[in-house]
């Protein structure tokens, strides 16, 4: 498609023509002015569009919020293991190594035997 340039340059000015015409054309209006309505009223507070949310359940009383952490709390000592506490860990660990050594000896006469 080989189309002149005199051609692309008409194009281009009519376009551009009816664009000025177009702009002239559009004539600023009040805002809501074809509306029945007033428009925005100030009337000094927060536009609320939705309702207030409501609490789905029953609160907890203060007798049963004391149960429910009792309970936690018996639940997590229950939980509790050897390396919770460092005086028995350090134990454990003492104990390991005093069974390794001796496992280490049995198999040494184990195999000094043969």
């Amino acid at each position: 498609m080989n189309f002149p340039v005199i051609t692309i340059m008409r194009s281009w000015v009519a376009a551009a023509l009816m664009a000025s015409l177009t702009a002239c054309s559009n004539t600023t209006t009040a805002p809501m002015s074809n509306s029945p309505l007033t428009g925005p009223v100030n009337t000094g507070t927060y536009p609320h569009f939705t309702p207030d949310p409501k609490g789905e359940t029953a609160q907890f009383t203060p007798e049963q919020k004391q149960a429910l952490i009792d309970r936690t709390n018996a639940a997590k000592a229950g939980q509790a293991g050897p390396s919770s506490d460092p005086a028995v860990a350090a134990r454990r660990q003492a104990e390991m190594q005093l069974l390794k050594q001796q496992q280490e000896e049995d198999l040494k006469t184990i195999e000094h035997r043969q």
